[in-house]
């Protein structure tokens, strides 16, 4: 990215007003220099009292040598922009602020160097906000999930009759109160993976796996959510499919999400049909249900944050398994697609690469 300007220090009050009515609206701090660094225009608090003639004045006052010299460097290179996230700790006037600080060269039509475009942007209130979300997190992670947890466990343990016979109208009190606590564990795991693929890079730890096998472990472990729409599950395999390498866990909460997200949608007494089929290059495995379609604006973002199926789940639990589902994906080399059936329904269908 640079600008493009013939002359610097000469001409350009139409340059300075377009800086004026963009920091109107900024929350950054704009400086241009000429290609020695001397300030020649400035919105800035940095240098509003004219005590500083230099970008480098501002540099020795609030940050290090070490920039100084990635600076020098910046400017005999080929590269147009810099970027830095800097911690300024030196000034006594605003103490310790995180900053994000743009470099970008003004060149002329000719393409000679003749100054900087400098932003300055206080990014303080991002770092709160990331803390804010990450004690959220935590809290999910064990204040509420512990409990919901042991409730699973003893609910289970009640309905396996540990504790003496349970009577059919119990029991059925009983089974919707876990299913309560399950899918409340559900959507506290999902909650937590899309902070963690907000904040982190997805870290696979990738073997080799049968994707098959892994198909059907997960659909036998969901057989309680499918239960009680009365759903069955149909799985067409179409050839012989290659082992493909693949992070288990990860993959397995992304098959469990589609296949939760085909039950939502679908009707009672319906059928999920799970196509797994294979190429030179990838796996491709297909989730149909014949419930509800979607119009194209909500099919074109579906696996985007907050984006509901339809309707029917405007909910925001419920696109962010979808999302979760692409983060993984993509992180596999993979990607995942959406579209509607001929009558009713839709298909989900995602690709992973064999190499």
């Amino acid at each position: 990215m640079s600008f493009q300007s013939d002359t610097l220090c000469k001409n350009t009050d139409m340059m300075r007003e377009t800086i004026v009515q963009i920091a109107k609206y900024s929350l950054s701090d704009i400086i241009i220099t000429d290609e020695k660094f001397n300030i020649v225009f400035h919105n800035d608090e940095y240098v509003s009292d004219k005590q500083f003639l230099t970008l480098f004045d501002i540099i020795d006052e609030l940050l290090n040598d070490d920039f100084r010299i990635k600076l020098d460097n910046f400017k005999s290179s080929d590269k147009n922009h810099m970027y830095i996230k800097l911690l300024l700790t030196n000034s006594k006037e605003l103490g310790a602020m995180p900053v994000d600080i743009h470099f970008c060269k003004i060149k002329n039509s000719k393409g000679y160097l003749k100054g900087y475009l400098v932003i300055l942007q206080d990014v303080i209130q991002e770092v709160r906000n990331r803390i804010q979300k990450e004690t959220f997190v935590d809290i999910i992670s064990h204040d509420l999930k512990n409990p919901m947890r042991a409730n699973i466990q003893i609910l289970e343990l009640i309905l396996d009759h540990k504790f003496g016979y349970v009577n059919k109208e119990l029991k059925s009190v009983l089974e919707e109160l876990l299913n309560s606590c399950k899918y409340m564990k559900y959507m506290a795991d999902n909650l937590i993976l899309k902070y963690k693929n907000e904040f982190e890079a997805c870290e696979l730890n990738k073997r080799k796996y049968q994707i098959v096998k892994l198909v059907k472990d997960t659909s036998q472990k969901i057989m309680n959510v499918l239960d009680r729409k009365k759903q069955v599950i149909e799985m067409i395999v179409n050839s012989k499919i290659p082992e493909v390498n693949i992070d288990k866990d990860e993959m397995e909460k992304v098959i469990k999400n589609l296949l939760i997200n085909a039950s939502n949608e679908s009707k009672e007494n319906s059928k999920i049909i799970i196509k797994i089929a294979s190429d030179n290059e990838n796996i491709f495995v297909s989730i149909m249900n014949y419930g509800y379609t979607s119009n194209k604006a909500i099919l074109d973002n579906l696996f985007d944050e907050y984006i509901s199926c339809s309707n029917k789940f405007r909910k925001i639990g419920f696109s962010l398994e979808l999302f979760n589902c692409r983060k993984v994906i993509e992180a596999h080399g993979g990607s995942i697609s959406a579209q509607n059936l001929s009558t009713s329904g839709k298909t989900i269908t995602f690709s992973l690469p064999i190499i």
